[in-house]
């Protein structure tokens, strides 16, 4: 057997290599394939738990009134209405701003949306639109105004306008 084995060299375990290690490759995915022949039926069952999941969770006509649709790109995106902080006017857009901070572009004005949005949603400005359940402080100011300390995870101070200081002070009842 030494003898055999003194004759092989570099390039005869290449050119063995070569030949049958594409079989071997074969073997292998044959042994593995038919050592686990269950796995097809443990797939397909977690395929279905997991589809039984989101059918549960499908909107519904009532689900679908809790939630704001935003455009972004060729996707709506669904913002629950007790995520959204505000909706504000700056430089002819119309921004909404969610808990996370994160601002999205908005298809409509804001008349528009004071008739349409929950009574949760009051005006304070010409140019803002607040949740009053996100009011996490109000600051009184010297001149008269408020300013409205928002639940956000970035920081987000609102300035009301002297004309909406009766509702501030409705929402704050003081």
């Amino acid at each position: 057997m030494s003898t055999i084995l003194g004759f092989i060299g570099p390039q005869e375990i290449v050119v063995l290599l070569i030949l049958f290690l594409p079989g071997a490759i074969i073997l292998f995915l044959l042994i593995r394939y038919f050592s686990r022949k269950d796995k097809p039926k443990l797939v397909a069952q977690e395929l279905e738990k997991h589809f039984n999941r989101y059918e549960e969770s499908v909107f519904t006509q009532k689900d679908i009134r809790d939630y704001y649709p935003v455009k972004e790109g060729n996707k709506i995106t669904l913002i629950r209405y007790d995520e959204i902080v505000d909706f504000s006017a700056n430089n002819n857009f119309i921004f909404l701003t969610d808990v996370n901070g994160r601002d999205y572009v908005v298809d409509s004005n804001l008349a528009d949306l004071e008739s349409k949005l929950p009574a949760d949603f009051i005006r304070v400005h010409k140019s803002t639109i607040i949740n009053k359940k996100m009011i996490s402080e109000v600051k009184k100011l010297a001149n008269g105004r408020y300013d409205l300390v928002m639940k956000c995870e970035k920081s987000r101070v609102i300035s009301c306008s002297k004309n909406y200081n009766e509702k501030i002070k409705e929402i704050i009842d003081f």
